[in-house]
C-alpha cells in the first residue's frame, strides 16, 4: 500500500494558480480568494497568473490590466504569492510584443502563461513564435503553456516545436497528464526537450501516470500544481501524497523543484 508522506515535514508550493474572472468558464478568484483556498488546502505558496478566458474587448489594454492585477496580488500577499506570470495574447499580433517587455522588465514577473484554447491561435503559430522570441531575450524566462491531446490549438507536439526553437526558455507543460494518452505524449516531449518541466495539475490517476513520469524524466522536473481556484479541495494533493515513490521525491514535487525553478528560499 502506498504510504502518505508525513504532512508535518514539508511545505507545498503550487505552480498552477489563477487570478481573475473567466466569463468563458464562469470561474472567478481574487487574490484573497486564492489565498483562502490555499489555507483550506495547506498550500504555503502559489505562483499565480491571469485566469484563462478573461474578456478582452479592448485588446492589449485588457491584458495590461490582467498583468497589473497579478503584480498587485504579489504586492498584497508577498509571503503567499511570491512569484507571478503575466499574459499576452497571440491574436493581438505585434501589438502584444511591447507587453512582453512590460511584464518582464517593469512588473518584474517571472514569465508568461498561455492557454491557447482560449486565445484562438495554436501553440506553434507564427504569433507565438514572435512572442517567444521576445521572451527569450530575458534571462531565466519561464513560459507556462497548457496542453491537451483533444485540442487542435494546444496539442502536445506543438509545444515541442517551441521547446526546440527556444532552449533558453524554461517551459512548464501545464496539466500534462490528464489522461493516459496525454501522459505518454508529455513524457515523450520531456525525454526530447530538457528545458520542459511539468506540473501535476488535473493528473489522471489510472496506470500510475506520475510514477511513470518520474521514472522516465527524473524527480527534478515535476512540480505540484492545483489549478486554484477551480476547486474547493485539491485532489492533486492526494495524488502526489499517495505516489509510490520515496518521501524525498514527494518533497521535490511538492516544493523543492518549484523553489529551485522560481528562485524561492524555503
Amino acid at each position: 500500500m502506498h504510504q502518505p508522506i508525513n504532512e508535518e515535514s514539508y511545505v507545498r508550493i503550487d505552480v498552477h494558480a489563477h487570478i481573475g474572472i473567466s466569463s468563458e468558464l464562469q470561474v472567478a478568484g481574487s487574490a484573497r480568494d486564492v489565498v483562502e483556498i490555499m489555507d483550506r488546502n495547506d498550500i504555503d505558496q502559489s505562483i499565480v497568473s491571469p485566469i484563462p478566458g478573461y474578456e478582452d474587448p479592448e485588446g492589449v489594454a485588457d491584458s495590461r490590466r490582467q498583468n497589473d492585477n497579478i503584480a498587485a496580488a504579489l504586492a498584497e500577499f508577498p509571503d503567499r504569492l511570491p512569484r507571478g506570470l503575466g499574459v499576452v495574447e497571440p491574436r493581438h499580433g505585434k501589438a502584444a510584443l511591447d507587453e512582453v517587455d512590460r511584464v518582464m522588465r517593469d512588473l518584474g514577473l517571472s514569465g508568461l502563461m498561455f492557454h491557447n484554447d482560449f486565445n484562438g491561435l495554436s501553440i506553434d503559430s507564427p504569433a507565438m513564435f514572435a512572442i517567444f522570441e521576445r521572451l527569450a531575450q530575458y534571462e531565466g524566462a519561464i513560459a507556462q503553456v497548457h496542453t491537451a491531446v483533444h485540442s487542435v490549438l494546444e496539442a502536445p507536439y506543438q509545444l515541442g516545436t517551441l521547446a526546440a526553437a527556444f532552449p533558453s526558455v524554461t517551459i512548464i507543460n501545464a496539466h500534462p497528464f490528464m489522461d493516459t494518452t496525454h501522459t505518454r505524449a508529455s513524457i515523450d516531449l520531456g525525454e526530447r526537450f530538457p528545458n520542459m518541466l511539468f506540473d501535476t495539475c488535473v493528473s489522471h490517476q489510472h496506470l500510475w501516470g506520475l510514477e511513470k513520469a518520474v521514472e522516465s524524466l527524473g524527480e527534478d522536473r515535476i512540480m505540484f500544481g492545483s489549478d486554484n481556484p477551480y476547486f474547493t479541495y485539491s485532489a492533486d494533493i492526494d495524488i502526489v501524497n499517495y505516489m509510490n515513490v520515496s518521501d524525498e521525491v514527494k518533497e521535490k514535487i511538492f516544493w523543492k523543484n518549484a523553489a529551485r525553478v522560481f528562485g524561492l528560499k524555503n
